[in-house]
């Protein structure tokens, strides 16, 4: 089957990236960066400010969209983070910079998948479309596009913190879709995680392609039968 749309995931799929905030020495790390905005705590004091905000923002993004369970509403980071430095005294315009440092520190490793950049390219070659459609912060997003070198691949962009739901909620996959007028019979979702990626396309009556990768986690028993699994990005091709 031809397809003249190709929707891909971001973290897993085109890029291969590691982060961890678990540390203890992370959140020091990252108190210290707070500190340089005007803002004064211990690392775990951070940290718990920081998961509280965090939960609080999922409850009040909820309460503007009606109808999106609760489970599937994403967070603007970005408001964490102003609020995190506003508690302290800090400029809101901080937000942003501490955005970045917090990310940068929790970022083991960020790089592009095998075969990433020449697919898309290809694709564009054929006549066809790409998309990114991602569960992902647009604070920290954005720039890692650049740095990945992926920001002018695709024609169209949605993430999850600036739909405020997640895949694999099917109102994030229809959004896509009316957005940039799609036609989902001849569209295909490219992802790694099989719930997120290849259960929400099922459910939005997209075709899709598995592509496994470390951090997919344990290889799924079965995928649907919209789906195909890919051995690596170079197999669309």
């Amino acid at each position: 089957m031809m397809f003249t749309d190709y929707i891909f995931d971001l973290y897993g799929t085109l890029a291969d990236v590691c982060t961890d905030e678990s540390p203890a020495v992370f959140w020091e790390g990252a108190a210290w960066d707070a500190e340089a905005f005007g803002a004064h705590d211990t690392g775990e004091a951070l940290r718990t400010d920081y998961l509280r905000l965090c939960a609080d923002e999922v409850r009040l993004r909820a309460l503007t969209l009606p109808g999106v369970p609760e489970m599937y509403v994403e967070p603007e980071l970005l408001n964490v983070f102003r609020r995190l430095l506003c508690a302290h005294g800090a400029d809101k315009s901080h937000a942003e910079a501490f955005a970045s440092a917090f990310r940068r520190r929790s970022t083991l490793w960020l790089r592009p998948m095998p075969h990433a950049l020449e697919t898309l390219d290809a694709l564009h070659k054929r006549g066809a479309r790409t998309f990114l459609l991602s569960n992902a912060q647009s604070c920290f997003t954005c720039a890692e596009l650049d740095a990945l070198g992926l920001a002018d691949k695709f024609d169209g962009i949605l993430l999850s913190s600036d739909a405020g739901m997640k895949k694999p909620y099917r109102g994030l996959f229809e959004l896509l879709l009316s957005r940039y007028w799609i036609d989902r019979s001849a569209a295909v979702m490219v992802g790694n995680d099989a719930a997120a990626d290849i259960g929400g396309a099922d459910a939005a009556g997209l075709f899709s392609f598995y592509y496994h990768t470390w951090q997919s986690g344990a290889h799924p028993n079965a995928l649907p039968p919209s789906c195909r699994e890919i051995p690596d990005l170079s197999a669309l091709l």
